[in-house]
């Protein structure tokens, strides 16, 4: 098989690919299959999922200090925190 930065020449790598015998993988011929793939989550990882997308206690409870005009920014720690994310 070619293996380069040039466009392969699509028949000579059917070719090569035919006599070479070597073709995807399957099943053997004996009815052995291949083994199954597995999936573990982590427990954080489940606690993520089941987090709610909006927490709407703390977006209540910064409604109402925006709208009593208590909700202040500090300029600083948002350019600290943007340099260091």
């Amino acid at each position: 098989m070619r293996i380069g930065l040039n466009t392969p020449d699509l028949q000579s790598v059917s070719n090569e690919a035919a006599t070479s015998g070597k073709a995807r993988p399957e099943a053997s011929e004996g009815g052995d299959s291949f083994p199954e793939d597995t999936v573990s989550i982590s427990s954080l990882a489940l606690q993520a999922l089941q987090t709610p997308d909006i927490r709407h206690d703390q977006v209540t409870s910064l409604q109402q200090s925006v709208s009593d005009g208590q909700y202040a920014l500090d300029p600083s720690a948002i350019a600290e925190a943007m340099l260091h994310f």
